[in-house]
């Protein structure tokens, strides 16, 4: 007779952390679910061994890890989420980095953000103004660990694509970013 209620009430605790969970947000997600293309970032590569060195082809021999350097062509005027999913030259989905950002550290909200999906809150990351070529931008850098993880142990060398949401958005706001792994 026990076993039926516990059975029932545990099914109750699982749906109500789902819908709990599924009510958290991401800032700005509910203002626009369509982000225009001139506010996609644009993403950039570098071996962390030479991260002024942008590029597109790395040997996993000689990368510990690469850069993404995340570029805006605006100042932000709002905190955002930057979301980076990262997929193997098989096309499956291999990591994805959320990133909260901001352009200036004093507008900052807070020193971390929860984020759905993260068991802990995401620290937000300020941007930094460089000048690439002869445009300005806002640029934030994101590790992409290469050394010791599994596209070593697995082989997963290749060409490796990187697609850009912005605050929550399911769908990708620009054209996907390319690299290159070789062995």
């Amino acid at each position: 007779m026990k076993r039926p209620t516990i059975f029932i009430a545990l099914t109750l605790c699982a749906a109500l952390a789902a819908l709990q969970v599924s009510a958290q947000t991401f800032p700005d997600a509910g203002a626009s679910k369509k982000t225009s293309k001139s506010q996609c970032p644009k993403v950039a590569f570098s071996a962390v061994e030479k991260p002024q060195a942008m590029g597109r082809k790395f040997s996993a021999a000689r990368s510990a890890d690469l850069i993404f350097r995340v570029l805006f062509d605006h100042k932000l005027e709002a905190e955002h989420v930057v979301t980076l999913k990262v997929f193997t030259p098989n096309g499956h989905l291999y990591r994805q980095l959320d990133v909260p950002v901001v352009s200036d550290v004093g507008k900052r909200s807070a020193h971390a953000r929860r984020l759905p999906g993260y068991p802990y809150p995401v620290k937000v990351r300020a941007t930094s103004s460089i000048k690439a070529g002869k445009k300005n931008y806002e640029s934030v850098d994101v590790v992409f660990p290469v050394a010791g993880s599994t596209i070593i142990t697995s082989s997963l060398y290749g060409r490796w694509t990187v697609d850009v949401c912005l605050d929550g958005a399911a769908d990708p706001c620009g054209k996907p970013t390319f690299f290159h792994l070789k062995e």
